[in-house]
């Protein structure tokens, strides 16, 4: 990769990423920055998933089965224009979503009647797995603030065919409080910098990051967080994840959410084999961090995946 394409992005987030990364790191993080690696999930009847398989072969792909997320293939760095014109993705049986949208809900361990909220729910990839997760049992709350994109989370979940999701809209903060002790399990996938979503080909990607916006998405997301323990019932668990690398947005949230206490929480480990895992960090910029933030995950990014957040934390009472 160019380092002229690397020079483009802004001068404070390279800093950054030198103090987060080994060069090592780095050269990996590169390869997921350069040509942002797909996955695919079968969304068809079970029987049939040998067909996707078969399909994605077939087209000259090379799938790799993920073995965390039953019928779920990772495909690698390719061109997304190479899956999308599948037929098979086409007709929404093979469902194109990052594996770090897939493990944010794996790692979440939905039983068969669990009742469950996902707080920030569009565009819907998660909701549909968590659905699937739950066996068509349990009550599935999928809130989101945006009315535009209420209407594409429906939207999605309809192709899908996923039935028994309550869809509301409105400010995520407030759930705690109208739906207090209500849930088995959280899934808060918040608003984020999307520094792992980064594009070196594509200026978009980052043309608003700044460390300013950095924290103000983190004071957000800890109310969000806040609003995510509150609903939860005693032994419950929320599953906090982003797909950023800024420490403010996701070892800083944790931290402050369990130094706070107004919701007794502890942080659970997180047992998913993945690629380029890394435990949270204990320290940033000088701060010291809760001791608990060592069992949250890190995922740098390679040629499997983007670089993402991940915090299992259960309600103690």
């Amino acid at each position: 990769m160019p380092d002229s394409l690397l020079s483009q992005l802004p001068s404070d987030f390279l800093s950054r990423l030198t103090e987060l990364l080994s060069p090592e790191e780095l050269s990996a993080w590169k390869v997921s920055a350069s040509c942002p690696p797909l996955a695919v999930r079968w969304t068809g009847d079970a029987d049939a998933c040998n067909e996707a398989c078969e399909s994605l072969v077939e087209a000259g792909l090379a799938p790799t089965p993920v073995p965390w997320c039953p019928q779920a293939w990772s495909l690698g760095c390719i061109p997304r224009s190479q899956v999308s014109r599948l037929p098979l993705v086409a007709e929404q049986k093979l469902f194109l979503q990052s594996l770090s949208s897939m493990a944010a809900v794996m790692a979440m361990g939905v039983r068969p009647g669990d009742d469950v909220l996902d707080l920030c729910a569009a565009p819907g990839a998660k909701t549909s797995l968590i659905r699937r997760q739950q066996n068509g049992r349990g009550m599935l709350l999928a809130n989101e603030l945006s009315r535009s994109r209420t209407i594409r989370l429906k939207t999605v979940l309809a192709k899908l065919s996923i039935e028994g999701v309550e869809v509301l809209t409105g400010p995520g903060e407030s759930i705690g409080s109208t739906h207090e002790r209500c849930f088995d399990r959280v899934l808060a996938d918040v608003p984020c910098s999307g520094e792992g979503r980064f594009h070196l080909s594509d200026a978009s990607t980052w043309s608003r990051w700044s460390e300013s916006g950095i924290r103000g998405l983190a004071k957000r997301q800890g109310a969000l967080l806040e609003s995510a323990c509150k609903a939860l019932r005693p032994g419950g668990e929320v599953l906090y994840s982003t797909c950023t690398m800024a420490p403010e947005e996701n070892e800083g949230v944790v931290d402050r959410v369990l130094r706070r206490g107004r919701t007794l929480m502890e942080v659970r480990p997180i047992d998913l084999p993945l690629s380029s895992m890394r435990p949270g960090l204990q320290e940033w910029r000088g701060r010291t961090l809760h001791p608990e933030i060592a069992r949250t995950v890190r995922v740098l990014g390679d040629s499997e995946t983007i670089p993402f957040f991940m915090a299992r934390l259960r309600r103690i009472e």
